[in-house]
């Protein structure tokens, strides 16, 4: 059966079969806009509202975001001039914007000063049918100069809550800081670490432009077994194959970012097998690395009003284009080693597991 993506030039790679994906989309056209509220005027070059909700309607497989910021994508769509939505109902955003195959989150909570963000959702009333809330809280390594024993108090007290899966994200960021922020980057992070551990918390790790240092806490406070997400990985190829052989309940977190140019050596690590399936989580970072290839599928199924609008945000919606992604560089090492080819159901199918095994959640 022909692969509609493949179809419209949306997988580079070209492969011995296509990616399993025909049933995937119903129709590559227009949405009804009829189906979603308008807001008011938006920035001229953003899409509308419904152009942003991406049709999947013949996709079989559940999946979820482990790793998302809904406030914020909610906030940013308001500062793009969209009201549609009250500022603190992300029920009603989740209802709008994400397919039925996305059942479940993990909503990062990592700001300070703190807000009672993750009290409001978990008051919420209008998830969709089914769909499982969860959220994780800690110290992003951009805020630690105000992590105090106040913050650390609250951020233990939230990790009682049956909604909290992890402590995260936290870690360590020296992408434009300078020196001299280092330290107190490691300090915080070697506390968290040192606290989700006592907690028996999964953790979700920020790394950027830090991997041995990032390695080097992560060895001295953290037991072998301990689950970890090294989440929206762009670190090196050495830190990933360190964290995988040296902790086998870790998993590496992949966004969008990989849709892009530049991170060559994750497609390397994926075509090889050195990065699994089994040990890869989905996640957008959203509302931040719209997927390079959503904007493949705009051109080529959008109205020509609309090809060249951009997304104001990246939303679950999105999971299954890094989805897609992911199993065209799987299947280039399994051609090349003359195994069975993937499909991109089986990567959300995979994946889900390992959000499960990573999470100790119900998909």
């Amino acid at each position: 059966m022909a692969c509609l993506l493949q179809k419209a030039g949306l997988l580079s790679t070209p492969l011995k079969r296509q990616v399993h994906i025909s049933r995937i989309m119903s129709a590559l056209g227009p949405q009804d806009a009829r189906q979603q509220p308008s807001g008011k005027k938006r920035k001229s070059n953003d899409l509308s509202r419904e152009g942003h909700v991406i049709p999947w309607d013949g996709l079989r497989s559940s999946y979820a975001d482990t790793h998302c910021h809904l406030f914020t994508t909610l906030e940013t769509l308001k500062r793009d001039g969209d009201q549609s939505i009250p500022h603190n109902r992300i029920d009603l955003f989740v209802k709008q914007f994400f397919p039925k195959n996305c059942t479940s989150v993990v909503d990062i909570h990592c700001d300070l000063p703190l807000r009672d963000l993750h009290e409001q959702a978990l008051s919420l009333t209008e998830w969709p049918e089914g769909f499982k809330y969860y959220f994780a809280m800690g110290a992003h390594p951009h805020v630690a100069q105000r992590y105090t024993d106040d913050v650390h108090k609250m951020f233990v007290k939230a990790m009682s809550n049956p909604s909290c899966v992890a402590w995260g994200e936290c870690g360590l960021d020296y992408f434009k800081n300078p020196p001299e922020a280092h330290p107190i980057q490691r300090e915080v992070f070697a506390r968290q670490l040192t606290a989700a551990v006592s907690l028996d918390k999964p953790i979700v790790i920020h790394t950027r432009d830090a991997p041995d240092d990032t390695l080097s806490l992560i060895r001295e406070h953290v037991p072998k077994s301990h689950n970890l997400h090294i989440h929206c990985f762009t670190s090196t190829a050495e830190l990933a194959r360190s964290i995988l052989t040296e902790y086998p309940n870790s998993f590496i977190g992949i966004t969008g970012v990989v849709t892009y140019k530049g991170l060559e050596h994750i497609r390397e690590l994926i075509v090889s097998g050195e990065l699994p399936l089994e040990r890869i989580l989905l996640e957008t970072d959203s509302p931040f690395m719209v997927p390079k290839n959503a904007y493949d599928w705009l051109a080529k199924s959008r109205p020509e009003r609309e090809k060249k609008r951009r997304f104001a945000v990246s939303h679950a919606g999105m999971i299954p284009f890094v989805a897609e992604k992911i199993a065209g560089w799987v299947n280039e090492g399994r051609i090349a080693r003359g195994e069975e080819e993937t499909e991109i159901e089986a990567v959300l199918d995979v994946t889900r597991g390992n959000a499960r095994r990573m999470y100790r959640i119900e998909i």
